[in-house]
């Protein structure tokens, strides 16, 4: 068994929050590990062989939609085409959030993660990983050019914010599952937060990295690790209106062509 639809990015643009809203649906199975990244390409993937790819499917029962959220697939430069080559009527999602937003917001998830000691000046420089992995263009076209438009449903983190519910039924009719689903939509996964003692949260992360040896990878990406940190974490400061202000500026031409490849006005980002 293999998947019909994935959900391919950008990360930090409420992919985690789609993840656990679809997969309320009965009609909708999604792999209990979400982030299984196996079309990426090689020493990058959770999930390294087809076999072991193939059984994160096996629960699958009376469900029409079936599917993962692997948010690495937009960045990544084989992807598309290991997709095209292995599920050719694949249904695509993609999430979009404001840029200098979602860089930021990529930037907390590594300083909570204690990947991260770069200051935000620093880190969000073009070539930086943070701002390079905000360019949507170059990523988006990989998959334009492979597949037909109507097999890719691109969704903007503005929207999913100010109505969940209605982004969420637009995609149970894309899926063709029944759009009339109440889903539960309260509550917002994977928010932006910084630890509250950094000395803290790498005692938490190091028994982490411990617990990990002991346990199947199949446990990993159930969320208990997460939940476990959640009383270590605060919200995190806005970033910096010049900052802000300067990445904007930079990414005005990605901005556009963006908008013009999938058909909307992405002019309010700029703002």
């Amino acid at each position: 068994m293999l998947p019909n639809f994935l959900i391919i990015g950008a990360a930090k643009s409420g992919t985690t929050s789609l993840y656990h809203y679809l997969r309320q649906h009965p009609g909708v199975y999604m792999s209990p590990l979400k982030e299984p990244q196996y079309f990426c390409g090689e020493g990058e993937r959770a999930v390294p062989t087809r076999d072991a790819y193939q059984r994160l499917f096996d629960g699958v029962t009376i469900q029409k939609a079936i599917g993962e959220a692997s948010p690495q697939y937009l960045n990544s430069p084989s992807a598309s085409g290991r997709i095209a080559d292995d599920l050719p009527d694949v249904k695509l999602i993609v999430s979009l959030r404001n840029p200098a937003d979602r860089a930021y917001s990529y930037y907390l998830g590594r300083i909570r993660g204690g990947h991260e000691r770069a200051s935000v000046i620093d880190a969000m420089q073009p070539g930086a990983f943070y701002f390079q992995t905000s360019l949507y263009h170059p990523g988006l076209s990989r998959y334009f050019d492979r597949f037909d438009k109507s097999r890719i449903k691109v969704i903007l983190f503005d929207d999913l914010s100010a109505d969940a519910g209605a982004v969420v039924r637009d995609l149970y009719r894309f899926l063709g599952v029944d759009d009339s689903f109440a889903t539960d939509v309260s509550v917002r996964h994977n928010v932006g937060t910084v630890p509250r003692s950094i000395g803290l949260n790498r005692t938490l992360l190091a028994a982490r990295r411990v617990v990990r040896t002991l346990v199947p990878r199949t446990f990993a990406g159930t969320g208990f690790a997460a939940r476990a940190q959640q009383p270590l974490l605060r919200p995190a400061e806005p970033l910096p209106s010049s900052l802000r202000r300067q990445l904007l500026d930079r990414f005005s031409d990605d901005v556009a062509r963006t908008s013009a490849l999938i058909g909307r006005d992405l002019s309010h980002w700029l703002a």
